[in-house]
C-alpha cells in the first residue's frame, strides 16, 4: 500500500454552488479552478444515476472524491491520482460527519457565511493526522501480521453501518474473516482457515483497520531452548533435514527481537517457509511474541 496519504484539498459547497469552506495542504487551491465544471459534471451524473451512486470522479486531470450531505451540501476531497482511495473515502466520510455535527444549525441558514466555518482547519488537520497513522499501520500488512479486534472494557461491538458496508463490499468472505480474528491467528493462518486468497484477506483486514475496529501486531519468534537441549529435542522429533537446515540458520535470530519476515530475509527463505518450520516445533519450543508495528516514514500528506 502507498504510504503517502494523498489528501490535497477539502471543500464544502453550499446549495447553489457557493463554497463555504476550503482547506488546502499546499499553497495552491486547485478546487477553485475546478468548481464550476465539477458541479456541472456531478449534476449530470446525479440526474442519470442518482446522487449516491457516484462518489469518485476523474476530472480535468484531477482525482476527486465527493459526498452529498444533509441539506444538499456537497463535500469534496481532491486527492493524488495514485493515493489509496479506500483510506481517503474514510477521510472524506469523517470530515463530512464532523462538519455536519459541528455546524448543523449554520448549514440550514439561507445565506451561508464562510467566516463561520474558518476554524474547521484544525479539525481537518486532526483527521488527516489520524489517517496518516492508519495508513502507516496498513502499509505494514503481510501474511505474518496478527489482527486483533479493538475492544472497550474487554467487549467488542461493531457499528451497524460498518457491518453493512462489510456485507455490501465483501459479502460472506468479509464476515468469515471477521469471525476468524481472535488476536492469535496471523493473516496466513486466517487465509488457511477461510480458504480465501491471501490478497483478499489482506484487503478485508485493511478495510477493518481503516474502519477503526482492528489493530495489528507483528510476529517475533523466540526459541525457548537455543542450547544443547534444543539439538536433543530436534533429534527426538525427527525434524526433516531440509527443515533442520532452515532452523539452524534462523536460530540465532529467533530471540524475540526480530520480526519473522526480517529473519526470513536474512536467511534467504520465504516467510511462509520459515513459519512452516517454526510451527512444527510447537508452542513448548517457540514463543510467538506480538508487538505493535514500529513507526515508518511517511510523506506529510
Amino acid at each position: 500500500m502507498k504510504r503517502n496519504l494523498g489528501a490535497q484539498e477539502f471543500m464544502v459547497i453550499a446549495p447553489g454552488g457557493a463554497p463555504i469552506f476550503h482547506y488546502s495542504s499546499r499553497d495552491t487551491k486547485r478546487l477553485d479552478e475546478l468548481l464550476s465544471g465539477f458541479l456541472s459534471a456531478i449534476t449530470s451524473f446525479a440526474n442519470e444515476f442518482g446522487e449516491q451512486s457516484v462518489q469518485s470522479l476523474s476530472f480535468e486531470g484531477s482525482e476527486l472524491l465527493y459526498e452529498h450531505g444533509d441539506n444538499n451540501v456537497i463535500f469534496v476531497l481532491l486527492i493524488d491520482a495514485d493515493a489509496s482511495e479506500t483510506v481517503l473515502r474514510a477521510v472524506l466520510k469523517e470530515l463530512s460527519k464532523r462538519f455536519q455535527e459541528k455546524f448543523s444549525s449554520e448549514i440550514e441558514m439561507e445565506i451561508p457565511i464562510a467566516d463561520t466555518y474558518a476554524g474547521f482547519d484544525t479539525e481537518v488537520r486532526a483527521v488527516v493526522e489520524k489517517y496518516r497513522s492508519v495508513l502507516k499501520t496498513a502499509s505494514q500488512l503481510n501474511g505474518f501480521v496478527v489482527p486483533k479486534l479493538k475492544t472497550e472494557n474487554d467487549e467488542f461491538s461493531l457499528d451497524s453501518e460498518i457491518l453493512d458496508e462489510l456485507h455490501r463490499d465483501y459479502g460472506n468472505p468479509g464476515v468469515r474473516v471477521l469471525e476468524s480474528i481472535d488476536g492469535n491467528a496471523c493473516i496466513h493462518e486466517i487465509r488457511e482457515q477461510t480458504g480465501l486468497e491471501e490478497g483478499d484477506v489482506l484487503e478485508i483486514i485493511e478495510y477493518l483497520i481503516i474502519a477503526g475496529v482492528v489493530e495489528v501486531r507483528i510476529l517475533y519468534p523466540s526459541l525457548l531452548k537455543a542450547d544443547s537441549r534444543f539439538d536433543t529435542y530436534l533429534d527426538l522429533i525427527g525434524l526433516p533435514q531440509k527443515d533442520y537446515q532452515v532452523l539452524q540458520r534462523a536460530k540465532s535470530f529467533c530471540d524475540g527481537k526480530h520480526p519473522l519476515t526480517d529473519i526470513a530475509n536474512k536467511i534467504n527463505v520465504t516467510p511462509d517457509r520459515l513459519f512452516e518450520v517454526l510451527s512444527k516445533m510447537g508452542d513448548t519450543e517457540v514463543e510467538w511474541l506480538k508487538q505493535k508495528p514500529k513507526d515508518v516514514q511517511t510523506t506529510k500528506y
